[in-house]
């Protein structure tokens, strides 16, 4: 069954979705947009999946946010990118932090051979990019289906998760979740609009005018007792 995270760093989007959610997603750039608190965003979500990205010496940086908010919330994770600004790997990086007991999101991935070589390094969680997939002409619906399919079955990287994430139509949520995507980010517009139908509101309020009418008609209320 796919998981949803909320990609949001804004508490009241956490709290309209909490019954919902597994998890939250935050990066810089969600950060900078929409502000939130760190430290209040890891108590509000409790023992609930929290990610948040490293930057500079991704490393040292990474340590200080594990040190300071994993005491406020165990199931923490730190977003380390695949690729550094130059081009080069920071495999080894996933590989140190994992080996010092700190577990490691592996964001900004667009390709099964960076799935393979990040779990292989110790990711607990892969983030491949949905989005930027197909804004390049790919298939992202294959390329998904394909990183599912090594990380069930690969003995040795049992354990590590995919992330979908840089979803941005509720058809891409679906896409996902037919394929078998562990887990889907989702950005709260989408999610709203994953709940809203026309005739789903028309019927709600049909059967609340027909509630109202019954209960005038019959002059008390209807189902409760009798009286």
């Amino acid at each position: 069954m796919s998981k949803i995270f909320l990609d949001t760093s804004n508490i009241d989007s956490m709290k309209h979705w909490r019954s919902v959610i597994s998890g939250v997603t935050t990066n810089p750039s969600i950060l900078k947009k929409e502000g939130g608190d760190l430290e209040e965003i890891c108590r509000y979500m409790a023992n609930k999946h929290v990610s948040v990205e490293s930057g500079g010496d991704l490393l040292q940086q990474a340590e200080v946010l594990w040190n300071w908010l994993s005491p406020m919330n165990p199931a923490l994770t730190v977003k380390i990118p695949f690729l550094d600004i130059n081009g080069d790997h920071n495999l080894d990086i996933i590989s140190e932090l994992t080996e010092k007991g700190i577990p490691v999101n592996c964001t900004a991935m667009l390709s099964l051979s960076q799935i393979i070589l990040a779990s292989k390094a110790g990711a607990k969680y892969v983030s491949l990019f949905a989005g930027r997939i197909d804004d390049e002409g790919g298939d992202y619906k294959e390329v998904v289906k394909d990183c599912v399919t090594y990380l069930d079955n690969n003995f040795f990287d049992k354990g590590c998760e995919l992330i979908v994430g840089s979803v941005r139509t509720v058809g891409n949520v679906l896409d996902c979740i037919k394929v078998g995507a562990h887990i889907i980010t989702v950005p709260p517009p989408v999610l709203q609009k994953m709940i809203t139908h026309q005739y789903s509101i028309f019927t709600s309020n049909q059967f609340e005018n027909d509630y109202v009418s019954a209960e005038q008609l019959s002059g008390q209320r209807v189902g409760v007792n009798g009286t």
